[in-house]
């Protein structure tokens, strides 16, 4: 028996489960007394130890098992379960993945030891006391910082791999159904099928593309177990969020963010989240807050990464412009806020007290600038004291899957991204008096034709203080395709000096919408009605 192929199946399911178990022990951590979390972590264990005894890999099975024990006791009795319990628990599940990536073994004398003494330990009671050989969590500031690995693979639905074949075999077939024509048929009928072949062509590169697509929330998952690794040794307590998660984007371009972002998640956790207890001192909830948005604006991808910690620490960049740059007090005041923050950003201005691997090895966060300036992005920086720190990453996007309201105005096809999108009505349904004058986007687009005949009136989100006061902007356009994923690239150069265009989209039927830069457009559109 080919044992290989069930090798690889193991690694890829057990890859998982682990995944989700490093999740499942973070929120364990937070409420130990949670019963149904210990079944699930138990229920995980389980089920890497049988893939693991089918392949004879003893060395995992040996480590799940008694891993698994704990589980079910803290399952019976959550109040069993102790700080230093879950933290060993973690200790196994990093051990494990050593294990699954070596198909079972290892040879390291470092791992061997540390191998021996989780499988001794977990052979005892949780509450029993350790011996004087070993400690039971290693020592604070040498414990190993987890941090996520290269995206090696993406989750594809079962759907859209049976699409892939079928549009793969309706190719191989229209290649040898070249129908027998006529000579005065000859014309119309090649065109017909060269007209069909490229249909599902355009069909099948816009489904290959999806496959280059990962949700923002998938990036971001495996940053919670470095932000808990971080919090442990820093002695602080930091809730993970993500607003935006299901934004997907090019894989390419998120694989390149992860050094970066480890970067800046170590900073907010060195300098930016206190102590639970200066926290609470100074009215704050114990648990530090780090927040992940995501965003398309245009045709980029905006990130924008954010503590509630106390700040950038404005005396040491006055201190460092004033030493370094020779700048006088008046010269600082006259710098814009973004400016003055952006001073971090210089490759010889740090302002960690210390050099370790937390504060990221002494090195500032030119680094993380010059990642940004390599991917053609840039990086701005808000702070306010007490309030915390917000890094705003804009990139560029090579490709991104974007809902959109599809409409046709003249003999163009646009969208407009369905998050602007507020209500779209028949005009049968639309009183005469609500429609004053909704042609303003012809006219901003020079596009020809009467607003008076069409189909349907698409009112878009407040824009924010450029709205004209009856808090509401209305589009008459021809007709409606629908709510459709669009497979957006950016614009050319030509587009691009229109200022008014986000990108070109591919539907699912290969056809092309000219996706509304809605940022840029709603000012004017609203500026036109205000006129």
């Amino acid at each position: 028996m080919d044992l290989k192929k069930y090798e690889e199946i193991f690694s890829r399911e057990s890859e998982k489960y682990l995944d989700e178990l490093d999740d499942a022990l973070i929120e364990v951590e937070k409420n130990r007394l949670n019963q149904t979390l210990w079944g699930d972590i138990h229920g995980k264990i389980h089920s890497i130890k049988g893939m693991a005894g089918a392949l004879s890999m003893d060395k995992i099975s040996a480590l799940c098992h008694s891993m698994e024990e704990w589980c079910k006791l803290f399952q019976e009795d959550p109040h069993k379960a102790s700080e230093n319990s879950v933290q060993l628990l973690f200790d196994g599940t990093r051990v494990l993945r050593t294990l699954v990536s070596e198909k079972g073994n290892i040879s390291a004398c470092e791992q061997l030891k540390r191998y021996g003494y989780l499988t001794e330990r977990f052979s005892r009671a949780p509450d029993e006391p350790k011996g004087v050989e070993a400690d039971e969590v290693q020592p604070q500031q040498t414990r190993e910082i987890y941090s996520p690995k290269r995206i090696g693979h993406v989750r594809v639905e079962y759907a859209l791999i049976e699409e892939l074949l079928g549009y793969s075999q309706e190719i191989i077939h229209l290649e040898k159904r070249l129908p027998h024509m006529t000579r005065e048929h000859v014309s119309s009928g090649v065109k017909g099928w060269v007209d069909h072949y490229m249909s599902v062509l355009k069909e099948l590169y816009f489904r290959l593309t999806k496959l280059r697509l990962i949700p923002v929330e998938d990036f971001a998952r495996p940053f919670r177990k470095t932000l808990r690794d971080l919090s442990k040794n820093y002695g602080r307590k930091v809730d993970f969020r993500v607003i935006g998660g299901d934004l997907q984007v090019d894989i390419a371009l998120m694989d390149r963010l992860r050094e970066p972002f480890i970067h800046i998640l170590r900073n907010a956790i060195a300098h930016g989240i206190e102590p639970p207890d200066e926290r609470e001192a100074a009215g704050k909830a114990r648990e530090g807050r780090i927040l992940l948005e995501a965003e398309r604006s245009g045709d980029s991808l905006v990130l924008k990464i954010g503590d509630d910690g106390r700040g950038m620490n404005r005396a040491a960049i006055v201190n460092y412009l004033k030493q370094r740059k020779a700048m006088s007090d008046e010269a600082i005041s006259r710098m814009s806020e973004e400016e003055f923050y952006n001073t971090i950003l210089n490759l010889d201005f740090s302002s960690a007290g210390r050099t370790d691997e937390m504060a990221g090895r002494g090195v500032g966060m030119n680094v993380v600038a010059r990642a940004m300036g390599f991917l053609n992005g840039s990086m701005s920086i808000r702070s306010r004291e007490s309030r915390g720190t917000q890094f705003i990453i804009r990139l560029p996007l090579s490709l991104s899957l974007v809902y959109a309201v599809t409409f046709r105005l003249g003999p163009y096809t646009l969208s407009i991204p369905t998050t602007h999108v507020q209500s779209i009505k028949g005009v049968s349904e639309t009183a005469q008096e609500e429609m004053d004058a909704p042609d303003r986007i012809r006219r901003l687009l020079n596009i020809e034709g009467d607003w008076r005949t069409a189909s349907h009136i698409i009112e878009l989100k407040s824009p924010g203080e450029t709205m004209a006061s009856d808090g509401s902007l209305q589009l008459a356009v021809d007709a409606i395709v629908g709510n459709r994923p669009l497979m957006a690239m950016p614009v050319g150069e030509l587009l691009a000096k229109a200022r008014y265009f986000a990108g070109v989209g591919i539907m699912e039927n290969g056809a092309i919408s000219v996706l509304l830069d809605t940022e840029k457009l709603l000012p004017r559109l609203a500026q036109s009605e205000e006129k």
